[in-house]
């Protein structure tokens, strides 16, 4: 018998070179002045599109991302500048935290209460919005976050060093112009992290148990087909438009799948660790998953058993056990031939690492503690401390 699930994607995506030269149409289709918020390193990029909508009669009214990671305090104080201008959309350009501080605006700029209060923590339900929220186009610069799909934006809030997630489905994108030339620009250790970040939104909606959700199995076993076989080449040709296009189109899938069954326990371990240590986001998430995977063996080996065999096309081995164990042996190969095979000590050294792993196990047990049951295996405090111990290294 056919299980019973749900399927919901609004955000109409389009996969092209020359994508962004529709923002404009689009843009008048909410009104004529588009809040554009982009990353400052992006300004390359960000003026031509602008002076596009200039040209095509709009008025929009520029927001330059400084900080890579916009914390809370910040979002509150720019809107209460943003108020005034009245934006009638805001367009994201850039990678996941630009795409994310623009679903933030959208929020921030309809709603009465600070926007820390609309994310939807473990320990506490967020606010209900009050009133409909800004439209929102993404035009994302990495392939990564998958944040031009999903209805999530990640925030940060200084005080309490948390991560926190708005999970709301008046945000998703209303667009996606996903341009491969715009992602052509990121060096190889961007390239690298962001991918497996991609990579592992589709492993752990593929294997996450919270709910049937046969759609993120789908989008993610191709992201992950994808990103396996064109991952390397962007590291090593980030010229190579066909592997940039590829990487993005898995991203967007990836983001597809998350929306739908949600990230798990690496996720759960990334997100405090960026918030307690500012390691980008991506960086975080790659190096915390193989060890994860390690820990769930042999408890979650039907799972990823089957990704060796769907993802991989590994040949049948003689145990499930065996079969899982290949599959992340070919991730870590993976992770090492893109130079992620490192563990935060490498990162960061010694001595910011002295007494992280006590403060890290808390922070998940207090406010990540959701994602941690969703994971094939629920790990408990003795377990975290183990596998977070191994990140650190």
């Amino acid at each position: 018998m056919v299980q019973a699930f749900g399927f919901f994607q609004p955000t109409q995506v389009f996969v092209e070179e020359g994508a962004a030269g529709r923002l404009a149409d689009l843009c008048k289709l909410y009104g004529s002045k588009p809040l554009v918020v982009y990353s400052a390193d992006l300004e390359a990029f960000a003026n031509p599109v602008i002076a596009d909508l200039e040209v095509a009669g709009l008025s929009p009214v520029r927001f330059a991302q400084k900080d890579p990671e916009p914390t809370c305090d910040f979002i509150d104080a720019a809107t209460a500048e943003l108020k005034a201008e009245a934006p009638d959309c805001v367009v994201g350009i850039g990678g996941g935290s630009a795409v994310d501080l623009a679903k933030a605006f959208a929020i921030s700029l309809t709603q009465e209460a600070g926007i820390w209060m609309y994310a939807n923590l473990s320990n506490r339900p967020p606010l209900p919005l009050k009133a409909p929220v800004l439209p929102v186009i993404a035009v994302p610069t990495t392939s990564g976050t998958g944040s031009e799909v999903t209805p999530y934006a990640v925030l940060t809030k200084t005080d309490t060093k948390q991560k926190g997630t708005v999970q709301e489905p008046a945000i998703f994108p209303k667009v996606a112009l996903v341009d491969p030339v715009f992602t052509a620009g990121m060096p190889p250790a961007l390239t690298a992290s962001t991918g497996m970040d991609a990579f592992a939104h589709a492993l752990e909606a593929t294997i996450n148990v919270s709910k049937v959700a046969p759609m993120a199995e789908l989008f993610g076993i191709q992201a992950m087909k994808l990103i396996l076989e064109w991952l390397p080449v962007a590291y090593e040709d980030g010229k190579n438009l066909e592997a940039r296009q590829q990487m993005a189109f898995a991203a967007s899938l990836a983001g597809m799948a998350i929306s739908h069954r949600g990230t798990t326990t690496a996720h759960a371990i990334a997100e405090p660790l960026g918030a307690l240590t500012h390691i980008p986001h991506g960086l975080g998430v790659a190096i915390s998953t193989v060890p994860v995977l390690r820990h769930s063996l042999p408890a979650a080996s039907a799972s990823l058993a089957r990704l060796w065999r769907d993802v991989m096309g590994g040949e049948a081995l003689a145990t499930e056990e065996a079969e899982a164990m290949a599959f992340v042996d070919a991730l870590e190969a993976l992770m090492t031939r893109v130079g992620l095979n490192k563990t935060v000590r490498d990162i960061l050294g010694d001595e910011k690492c002295e007494g992280l792993r006590d403060l890290l196990v808390q922070n998940i047990l207090e406010f990540k503690f959701r994602p941690l049951k969703q994971h094939p295996v629920e790990f408990d405090k003795a377990a975290l401390e183990t596998i977070t111990a191994d990140i650190i290294g």
